[in-house]
């Protein structure tokens, strides 16, 4: 039995995973910009290409996993079995996984590194995937996020030993399958619970959602990597680099929203499973969400191409737009996903899948009619309009199942104001002074920083109430 995370300090778990999350962004940012650099956008584009098809193969044991992190959080299901039946699934996984892959690619794709780098890409993740997803369904939830830290050094620390050795895409491809096999111990550990054989009755149980959690992930997985698959089809590895350089800039975008949901659809599961409220976790999640990604928006919209250029160099000129695009992507993602952790936690994931499913057959059909009207930025466009689409789904299905009102929160609206105060300050500071050098640029994107909080605390009650609360909760509970 595991009900410990619906009576953990949720927002000091939060917090934590916060911090990991922003840790892992400096990490994998400076890593990214060093091997984005040597490897130049073709081979830069062709390595996330076949990261792309290598989530796809993953499915299967993220979608168990998924399924054994909302029944440990049940109070009559055994933790101990759960994690025994990951074991099962990652090891069969590996053993039809390999050959059947490596047969597809052999036959869809003229490229000679796919089939191969694809299955050395995918058991190694799927593992560790698998086993992080649950332990984010554990009370200490927050260090799948320090897995994630540990994770992307270890990465970084070999892909780049391997590219300056002159292994080129091989050595991305090594470097991710190192990282990812020798964290597993430390989370092995952190999980904390001794596997055992599941019996009948928890494997039907756990099969009951995953028969909507897996193939809810292909889809899933096919609406996050459709751009960079569209893209190296359709335009040209170089294109898919220019979206790759793009989406690490935004990535911070997402910071929060992740962290809270990481243990959002967990704590609900358990706190509606034992008769408890669990509707003020869900607003909070959908008032400090976006927190991040309301200024990264506004701050592309004012200067995109300048910190693309500055970051990655003028190999990547151009990419601005896509910046702009995918700011404004994740930004609905951070108002999407708590309602995703909802339909979760209410042990409802044959709503998720179908929804899921009308977004993957939209984002196909309006990225491939953009394409040919606007070219890659097209892509780009209907992943937006997707989203958009997957929100305004989600919010009206939560409101009728859950019966929950709430579709936009206050503190939401206090960030877009301040976001509007911190864009207006950037656009005639870059009218006064230009952005000739890149410390002018980093100048400027702090003085944006500085602005948007001043304002946001200001005039955001609740942002200052939530900080001293989480602040006294750390307090109480490692001081």
């Amino acid at each position: 039995m595991s009900d410990d995370i619906g009576r953990t300090a949720f927002g000091v778990q939060a917090g934590i995973g916060f911090v990991g999350k922003v840790a892992t962004a400096v990490v994998g940012f400076f890593g990214s910009i060093f091997l984005a650099r040597a490897l130049g956008p073709s081979d830069y584009g062709l390595f996330y290409v076949a990261i792309g098809v290598a989530n796809f193969f993953e499915n299967p044991a993220n979608g168990w996993a998924a399924a054994c992190k909302k029944r440990l959080t049940e109070p009559d299901f055994d933790v101990s079995e759960a994690v025994g039946s990951v074991f099962v699934v990652v090891i069969a996984l590996a053993v039809v996984g390999v050959p059947v892959s490596y047969g597809i690619l052999n036959v869809v794709t003229t490229n000679e590194i796919l089939p191969l780098a694809v299955p050395l890409l995918f058991v190694p993740l799927a593992t560790y995937r698998a086993f992080t997803t649950v332990l984010s369904g554990r009370a200490n939830f927050a260090l799948a996020e320090w897995a994630l830290v540990a994770n992307t050094t270890l990465k970084i620390v070999f892909q780049v030993a391997f590219v300056v050795l002159g292994f080129g895409i091989w050595g991305m491809v090594g470097g991710v399958a190192a990282g990812a096999l020798l964290i597993l111990p430390l989370v092995y550990r952190w999980i904390g619970v001794r596997p055992s054989i599941p019996s009948k009755d928890s494997l039907r149980s756990v099969a009951r959602f995953s028969k909507w959690s897996i193939p809810r992930g292909f889809v899933g997985t096919g609406l996050s990597q459709m751009d960079v698959i569209l893209l190296g089809w359709l335009a040209a590895a170089g294109a898919a680099g220019h979206y790759q350089v793009a989406l690490k800039i935004s990535m911070p975008a997402v910071f929060v929203s992740s962290a809270i949901d990481s243990g959002l659809m967990a704590r609900i599961s358990n706190l509606e499973t034992r008769g408890y409220e669990w509707h003020d976790d869900f607003r909070n999640a959908l008032s400090m969400g976006s927190i991040l990604a309301v200024p990264i928006f506004v701050g592309s919209l004012v200067m995109a191409e300048e910190i693309i250029v500055t970051a990655f160099s003028g190999q990547y000129a151009g990419a601005g737009a896509f910046l702009v695009g995918l700011a404004l992507y994740r930004l609905l993602v951070t108002q999407t996903s708590a309602r995703g952790a909802v339909l979760g936690g209410l042990d409802r994931p044959d709503i998720g899948f179908w929804i899921s499913l009308a977004e993957l057959l939209i984002n196909v059909a309006l990225g491939l009619g953009l394409w040919y009207v606007y070219g890659p930025i097209g892509i780009v466009a209907a992943t937006v309009l997707t989203q958009a689409f997957s929100y305004t789904a989600q919010t009206l299905v939560v409101r009728r199942l859950a019966n929950v009102e709430t579709v936009v929160t206050r503190p939401f609206l206090e960030q877009l104001g301040a976001g509007v105060a911190m864009g207006v300050v950037i656009w005639l500071a870059k009218r006064l002074y230009g952005l000739g050098e890149w410390y002018t640029v980093v100048a400027l994107i702090g003085l944006g920083g500085v602005v948007y909080f001043v304002v946001l605390l200001a005039v955001s009650s609740y942002l200052r109430e939530t900080v001293r609360g989480i602040l006294e909760d750390f307090a109480a509970t490692y001081v």
